[in-house]
C-alpha cells in the first residue's frame, strides 16, 4: 500500500510538472465541481457559469429532475453565445424525438418539451437551447484544476413563472441530474467518452464551513485525503431500480437498529437531494422512533418540529447505528453524524420526518443522511455504490482540493 506521504509527494510532482510546462494540458479524468449547502433551506447547489459574459449563479441540485436546467429564458438569452434550437433540426430531434413542427407557419418555432422536475407537481414547459457550460475537472482524482473546462451543451430554460417560483430564493435556478439522455452528466459522458458514472459527496455545514462537497461526472478514482486509498475500495453496492422517469431508486429490504428489525412497506426507495431529511411512511416512522429511542442511551428532550424524537446532546455517546439492509445484502450504515440533527447547543433530534400514510415512496432518503458519504450512480451497470460515513476514515466530503495551473 502506498503511504499517504508518498501519495501526496507524487501528486505534488505531477502538479509541478504541470506548472513548469506551458504546453502541458492535463487529461480530464473526470469533472469534479464543488457542491455547497445552503443553511437556510438545508438544500444543495452548484455554482455554475452558463454562457459567456455572465456571472456565476447558484443552481439548486435536483437529483431526479429531468430538465437539464430550470432558469428564466430571458436570463439565458442574455448570453452572447446563446443559440435557440429550432424544431426540425438535428439537435431538436436528439433532445425531443417526438417533437413535431407545426405545418401552418413559415417560421419554425423553438424546440421544446414538457419535462418533469422534483419541484413541481406537473411537467414544466421547457425550451431547448445551446450554450457554453463551465465545469472544473480533475486529472487524477486528487485535486481539481483552477481553470474550468468549457463544453457546448443542449440546455433548457422556461417562461413558466409558477415553476420558477418553486425554486427557493437562495438559488438562481435548478439543475436536473436524472438518468436521461439529455441530462448534463449524460451529455458530458458521451462527449468526453467517460464511464457513465455520476457521484455525489454532499457537504455538511456542521463544523465544515470552509470547504465544499463534490459532484463527480465520469467516475473515479476518488481520493479524500488524508484517507490514502481510493474510496471505491470501501464501497458497498446494490442494484439501481429501473425508472421510466430517470429517478434514482433502490430497494430497501429492511431497517435494523441493534439487531432489531423495523417493518417496512413494499415499494422502491427514492434518493433525493430536495428532501433535507429522510421521509418515511407513517408506519415506518413510528416504528423507527420506538426502536431508536428504546436503544439510545441518551436523555430525552422535548420534541422540536419537524422531528419526533429529541435528546440532550452528550457528544455522540450512546447513539445506535441505523442500518438500511439493501437488495443483495449490502448495508448502508447511518451513524450519529447522519442521524442526529443539532437543533441548538444542548439538543439533538433524530433527523427523520413523517411523510404521512400515502406518500409516493415509502422511503425517501434525504440530504442529511447522505452528507459525508460518497455515493456513485453507475447507470450502465445499474448499480448504486456508497461508502457510508467518510468520518470513520478521518476524512469528509469537505476537503481542500483547490490546486491548479
Amino acid at each position: 500500500m502506498v503511504s499517504r506521504e508518498i501519495f501526496l509527494l507524487l501528486s505534488l510532482i505531477l502538479l509541478n510538472l504541470a506548472n513548469t510546462s506551458q504546453s502541458y494540458e492535463p487529461k480530464v479524468q473526470a469533472f469534479l465541481h464543488p457542491i455547497y449547502k445552503d443553511k437556510a433551506s438545508n438544500l444543495y447547489s452548484l455554482p455554475l457559469s452558463i454562457g459567456t459574459d455572465l456571472p456565476s449563479q447558484n443552481f439548486l441540485i435536483d437529483l431526479n429532475g429531468a430538465a437539464p436546467l430550470l432558469l428564466n429564458c430571458a436570463t439565458a438569452a442574455k448570453s452572447p453565445s446563446h443559440r435557440s434550437i429550432k424544431c426540425g433540426s438535428t439537435t431538436c430531434k436528439f433532445a425531443n424525438p417526438s417533437f413535431s413542427c407545426p405545418n401552418n407557419t413559415t417560421k419554425k418555432p423553438t424546440c421544446g418539451n414538457y419535462l418533469s422536475t422534483s419541484l413541481t407537481n406537473r411537467p414544466v414547459n421547457a425550451r431547448f437551447l445551446r450554450d457554453a457550460f463551465y465545469l472544473l475537472y480533475t486529472p487524477n482524482g486528487v485535486y481539481h484544476m483552477d481553470s474550468e473546462k468549457i463544453s457546448t451543451l443542449t440546455l433548457t430554460c422556461t417562461d413558466d413563472a409558477t415553476a420558477l417560483k418553486s425554486i427557493p430564493s437562495a438559488f438562481n435556478g435548478s439543475i436536473g441530474l436524472a438518468n436521461t439522455h439529455i441530462s448534463i452528466p449524460s451529455q458530458l459522458v458521451s462527449m468526453y467518452k467517460f464511464p457513465p458514472k455520476m457521484s455525489l459527496c454532499l457537504p455538511s455545514t456542521e463544523g465544515m464551513e470552509s470547504y465544499s462537497g463534490d459532484l463527480w461526472i465520469g467516475g473515479g478514482p476518488y481520493y479524500y485525503m488524508p484517507f490514502s486509498k481510493d474510496v471505491t475500495t470501501i464501497f458497498a453496492s446494490t442494484p439501481l431500480i429501473s425508472s421510466n422517469s430517470g429517478e434514482y431508486l433502490i430497494d430497501v429490504k429492511s431497517i435494523q437498529i441493534g439487531g432489531k428489525n423495523i417493518p417496512i412497506l413494499h415499494g422502491t426507495t427514492k434518493i433525493s437531494t430536495l428532501a433535507p431529511y429522510t421521509v418515511l411512511h407513517t408506519s415506518i416512522y413510528k416504528a423507527l422512533l420506538a426502536v431508536f429511542t428504546g436503544s439510545a442511551k441518551m436523555v430525552k428532550a422535548p420534541a422540536v418540529k419537524p422531528f419526533g424524537a429529541c435528546f440532550r446532546s452528550n457528544g455522540g455517546r450512546g447513539v445506535p447505528v441505523i442500518e438500511l439492509v439493501l437488495r443483495g445484502g449490502a448495508r448502508w450504515k447511518i451513524y450519529g453524524s447522519n442521524s442526529l440533527v443539532k437543533v441548538n447547543q444542548n439538543v439533538v433530534c433524530l433527523g427523520f420526518v413523517d411523510g404521512g400514510v400515502s406518500p409516493k415512496s415509502p422511503i425517501v432518503i434525504g440530504g442529511f443522511q447522505m452528507e459525508n458519504n460518497l455515493l456513485e450512480f453507475d447507470v450502465k451497470a445499474s448499480k448504486f455504490s456508497f461508502s457510508s460515513s467518510l468520518l470513520l476514515h478521518n476524512t469528509s466530503c469537505s476537503i481542500s482540493r483547490f490546486f491548479g495551473m
